[in-house]
C-alpha cells in the first residue's frame, strides 16, 4: 500500500511534466522592431562604408518582454536605472523596462566581422 501511495504522486507528477514538455513548439515568432545600418558608432553615426559597415537592432513587445524576463536581474545604478526603469545587460545584449513604455531590447552585430556588438548607448 505504502508503494502505491508514493507512485501515484510521481505518475501524476511525471504525467504534469510530460504534458507541459509538450505545449512548447520550436517555431519562429514575428518580432516588432527596427534596425539601423550605419558606420562610426552610435553616439556618432555616419554612413556606412566598404570598410565599416554595422547594423543595430531594437525590439519591442513581447519578444522584448521575454528576452528581459530571462535576463535578469535588473543592474543597479546602472545608465540612470532607478524609480520604474529597469536595465538588464547581457554581454552586448541590454533590456530595458519603462513602465511607460514597456520593455525594449537592444543589440547589434558589425556586419564586416560577425562580431557582436552593442546596440544602445546610455
Amino acid at each position: 500500500m505504502k508503494r502505491i501511495l508514493v507512485a501515484i504522486p510521481l505518475l501524476v507528477l511525471s504525467v504534469v511534466t510530460a504534458q507541459s514538455a509538450q505545449k512548447w513548439i520550436f517555431s519562429y515568432q514575428a518580432v516588432k522592431g527596427r534596425y539601423a545600418i550605419y558606420g562610426g558608432g552610435l553616439g556618432d553615426p555616419l554612413p556606412p562604408t566598404k570598410k565599416d559597415k554595422r547594423i543595430a537592432f531594437w525590439i519591442d513587445g513581447k519578444a522584448a518582454r521575454q528576452m528581459f524576463e530571462a535576463m535578469g536581474p535588473d543592474l543597479r545604478n546602472t545608465c540612470g536605472a532607478d524609480g520604474g526603469y529597469r536595465l538588464r545587460q547581457r554581454a552586448e545584449v541590454s533590456c530595458t523596462y519603462y513602465p511607460d513604455d514597456g520593455h525594449r531590447c537592444a543589440f547589434g552585430f558589425d556586419l564586416l566581422t560577425g562580431h557582436s556588438i552593442g546596440g544602445s548607448i546610455c
